[in-house]
């Protein structure tokens, strides 16, 4: 690349928000569209947006305080979505665990982000429920599913949850948003601390775009096919859909059938998956070449 020739002008400077208002102003824009399709089930954006409310009510009329690390382990599903926000929305930090790990690897988690709270899918609790010897500061788990667990299942606390929308004061700039964990290549994983502004700093920067360089738009359909606990998933996938108003599919473990069935039955949008790692001519992500 020629030197004064960039590929793209600066966006600074950037909005400062809280990452929860990123779902609020999709809601208010698009309430009626279909933000999530999970199997069978299909939520609104303003479904979304109202049971992440709820969520955050009932996790600050229980154990959570805003600054809390909440721990979220569950495979893709819209209850990740749901219950990431809400968590945001309480004023605390989320912390994604890798679905894959297993009892040494969740309780290191929790002990090095110091999550008192876990919000666990039912499929992996017997996992998490063996760690706990080794997380002594774990005070509640939330079972995604039909199971009960201390704290209640998630969807009776959302079904039950005081009325009133949660409104903690964010400073975007300083506060975390989230907590998601390395790949402990030098040893065991390690957190890495992300602001909310370091988040809808980067969405503006892959999203803010027109016409032809643009990564997504609200008439695409997104396969969710990577894992949400990773940055990748979580953030171009995930939170690009929800910046951008588009659907997206969930995908709860890769399987190639799967995978051909959703795209052919959803009609999932193949120019997204090309633009989200698009190479230009001079092999540069998200350069358009001459």
């Amino acid at each position: 690349m020629a030197a004064g020739n960039p590929l793209r002008t600066s966006k600074a400077p950037y909005a400062e928000y809280p990452l929860q208002d990123l779902l609020r102003r999709t809601a208010l824009r698009l309430p009626k569209k279909v933000a999530v399709i999970d199997g069978e089930r299909r939520f609104t954006y303003r479904e979304l947006d109202r049971f992440s409310d709820r969520f955050a009510a009932a996790l600050l009329s229980g154990d959570v305080s805003p600054g809390d690390r909440v721990a979220l382990l569950a495979p893709n599903c819209v209850e990740f979505v749901i219950g990431f926000f809400g968590v945001l929305k309480a004023g605390a930090v989320v912390t994604t665990i890798n679905s894959g790990y297993r009892e040494r690897e969740i309780a290191h988690q929790l002990n090095d982000s110091g999550a008192e709270t876990l919000v666990v899918h039912e499929a992996l609790r017997p996992t998490a429920e063996a760690a706990r010897d080794d997380a002594p500061d774990l005070k509640t788990v939330i079972t995604i599913g039909q199971g009960s667990g201390n704290g209640g299942p998630f969807w009776d606390m959302i079904e039950t949850a005081p009325s009133v929308v949660p409104s903690p004061p964010i400073n975007p700039v300083e506060d975390l948003a989230a907590l998601p964990y390395s790949s402990g290549t030098t040893g065991l994983a390690k957190g890495v601390m992300l602001t909310h502004f370091n988040l809808t700093a980067n969405l503006d920067q892959c999203f803010e775009t027109e016409g032809e360089a643009a990564l997504t738009t609200e008439d695409d359909v997104v396969l969710v096919h990577l894992p949400l606990f990773h940055i990748y998933g979580l953030q171009v996938l995930m939170n690009g859909a929800i910046h951008c108003g588009a659907t997206q599919v969930m995908m709860g473990r890769f399987d190639m059938d799967l995978l051909l069935s959703l795209l052919s039955s959803h009609k999932v949008n193949p120019a997204f998956h090309g633009s989200a790692c698009r190479t230009g001519s001079d092999g540069l992500p998200g350069s358009q070449g001459p």
